[in-house]
């Protein structure tokens, strides 16, 4: 053996004895409930979790499913495991001092023989824990399942994904065999040209060898886009089996054709593209598309048939734990939840066409859900029939633009702790009740319309718990309620139309600090009304159509305050079937005697510069 060969077979020793000190694998479980996921990680001597609380948590989990309970003591190969690993390290050692290369060839071959027995050993240890369930003692059972994770990779487990891949250890056993693989090549080599001068001959080798070590510890930056063509009569006729064959980066273009298969996994950073609108249809058994990597891209496909289930959230296409993710263009039929979207960020939701049949909200999904993400573009989607058309929970510094969300079952937009979000341009219509937002703040809603939301419940915009939000030349038409603002604190609404609605604002006594300017009120039944006796909220510079004042200087603003809030209104939001009165010559004198002598309706909430004719 030449210097440069002993060097890394010696390295290589020294590479596994340092993969005691790390894990050698890990798996986690993602899933809504756990937001920073559950994690295990495999080491040489024992199995811990990721955190503190991981395992125990895991293991309380598996009883559920009927899953004997993860005991690293009752693992008989963590016992074995030490001494074979400790023992190829020293191994390594002694060739590298001793410099045979037969020493060498035996020391690969029982390091290839421990690495294989290792694998088997691990994917059996995963079947046996996935497919032998107590049955009589779990809580939930969904018969023909299984909860084997996989080796390497992402597969989904009821409402769990489980994302499987080598740890630090792992990556040291691989680089300590490929330092040995390297130190036999030029062994073999330097044998065979000595003539030419061995040690320039072992120079250059070591360069190579540590070359392919620093390649190996690190990804490829660069690789040719490879092209993969998937048909209903070619050589690639799924689209599971085209990823298994894509390279990172590679191009897969989808066939016209009916494709029925398992769930896809992305695992790897591809482009799909359907030619022709090509159909992904389900079984109605199971999720019809994972997305588990980064900087994937969805496009031009239709994905059908997705049953409910009250297990897991199933959608058309679901992406977990990811990055950069382009979802555009698709058709989404008759399906559970549409795009899911769980711990992603800076991802693009564009141009998709949703709908679904739902009959009832509990066995509804939401058509496009996010949860738990940053920096996410929805924009120029269709989404019909859904419970929610757009739902957000825990979402941040994201974008709704120019969105249709209508005849959805509950809400065309429902939105709660999402921070610093910007809907423009949307357009939320006949939704069961309307939009809400809730419990958050710097919300900033501009250019959408609320339009023909109607039921006794039903609102075009309801407004929760938030602070600091801006409703800027928004149309409200033709709603039961147009807006109601429920602890709604600082909001600005400038420069919106409020018309045909039965009530344009119901401001609540939880809100304050409100501020409504330049805003346009038409045709409605009732302009606005309060519960509470001294709102501390601000009118200003408003159209109301209802004013009856005058404007001698012709400055066009009203020389006499305006005062919306009517009596019977008050009444009438109380006690509804109070409406029957409406056009009543009892109520015209009613609301005329409190006019002229308010004493129950609140006189702080007028608007003082009442503008005499509608604004731009």
């Amino acid at each position: 053996m030449t210097r440069a060969a002993r060097w890394l077979t010696g390295a290589a020793g020294l590479l596994l004895a340092a993969v005691f000190a790390f894990p050698l694998w890990g798996i986690q479980l993602r899933a809504p409930q756990y937001p920073e996921g559950l994690g295990l990680l495999i080491r040489v001597h024992t199995v811990t979790g990721a955190r503190p609380t991981d395992l125990n948590n895991i293991n309380e989990l598996n009883h559920y499913i009927g899953m004997r309970a993860i005991d690293p003591d009752m693992i008989p190969v963590l016992r074995i495991m030490p001494w074979v690993l400790g023992g190829l390290a020293a191994l390594a050692v002694v060739v590298a001092l001793l410099g045979r290369r037969r020493l060498l060839m035996a020391w690969l071959a029982a390091f290839g023989v421990a690495a294989i027995a290792g694998l088997a050993e691990f994917w059996w240890w995963e079947y046996d824990y996935g497919h032998h369930l107590d049955t009589a003692q779990a809580i939930i059972t969904v018969p023909g399942m299984n909860y084997q994770p996989p080796i390497i990779g992402a597969k989904q487990l009821l409402n769990f994904t489980a994302i499987s891949w080598p740890a630090m250890g792992g990556v040291l056993i691989a680089m300590a065999l490929l330092a040995g693989i390297a130190a036999l090549v030029i062994s073999i080599r330097a044998s065979r040209t000595a003539r030419a001068g061995r040690a320039e001959s072992g120079s250059a080798a070591l360069v190579a060898a540590v070359a392919l070590l620093l390649c190996a510890g690190r990804p490829t930056t660069a690789v040719a886009q490879q092209t993969i063509e998937v048909s209903p009569t070619g050589p690639v006729r799924s689209i599971g089996a085209a990823i298994g064959r894509a390279a990172p980066g590679a191009h897969i273009i989808v066939h016209p054709g009916v494709y029925r298969e398992p769930m896809i996994v992305v695992d790897r950073m591809v482009e799909i593209t359907g030619d022709g609108m090509p159909v992904v249809q389900g079984d109605g058994t199971h999720q019809l598309m994972g997305i588990a990597a980064d900087d994937v891209t969805v496009r031009g496909l239709r994905f059908v048939n997705v049953r409910t289930s009250y297990v897991e959230d199933r959608a058309a296409i679901k992406a977990a734990g990811v990055h950069g993710c382009v979802i555009a263009d698709n058709q989404v039929d008759s399906t559970f939840f549409g795009i899911y979207l769980a711990q992603v960020t800076d991802c693009r939701i564009t141009g998709n066409v949703l709908r679904a049949r739902g009959t009832g909200e509990a066995a509804s999904g939401n058509g496009i859900h996010l949860w738990n993400s940053q920096r996410i573009i929805i924009a120029n989607n269709h989404v019909s029939g859904f419970r929610d058309g757009i739902y957000f929970e825990f979402v941040r510094a994201s974008h709704v633009e120019e969105n249709l969300s209508e005849q959805n079952l509950r809400y065309g937009l429902h939105f709660m702790y999402s921070d610093d979000c910007v809907y423009r341009g949307n357009d939320f219509r006949r939704n069961g009740a309307g939009v809400a937002v809730m419990y958050t703040r710097r919300v900033e809603m501009t250019d959408n319309r609320f339009e023909d939301n109607r039921s006794p419940a039903a609102y075009g915009l309801l407004l929760k718990e938030i602070s600091d939000s801006r409703l800027e030349r928004n149309v409200f038409a033709r709603n039961t309620t147009g807006l109601q603002a429920d602890g709604a604190t600082k909001l600005q609404a400038d420069r919106n139309v409020f018309t045909n609605n039965g009530w344009a604002v119901k401001l609540e006594a939880s809100t304050a600090g409100a501020r409504f300017t330049r805003n346009n009120f038409e045709a409605n039944t009732f302009d606005l009304v309060t519960n509470s006796r001294q709102p501390a909220d601000t009118l200003d510079g408003n159209y109301w159509d209802s004013y009856t004042g005058y404007d001698i200087d012709h400055d066009g603003v009203g020389d006499v305050p305006h005062r919306p809030v009517r009596l019977f209104s008050m009444l009438a939001a109380r006690a509804t079937p109070a409406l029957v009165l409406l056009r009543s010559a009892f109520v015209g004198l009613l609301d005329s005697t409190e006019q002229a002598l308010p004493a129950l309706t609140p006189e702080t909430l007028a608007d003082a510069h009442p503008a005499m004719r509608p604004l731009p």
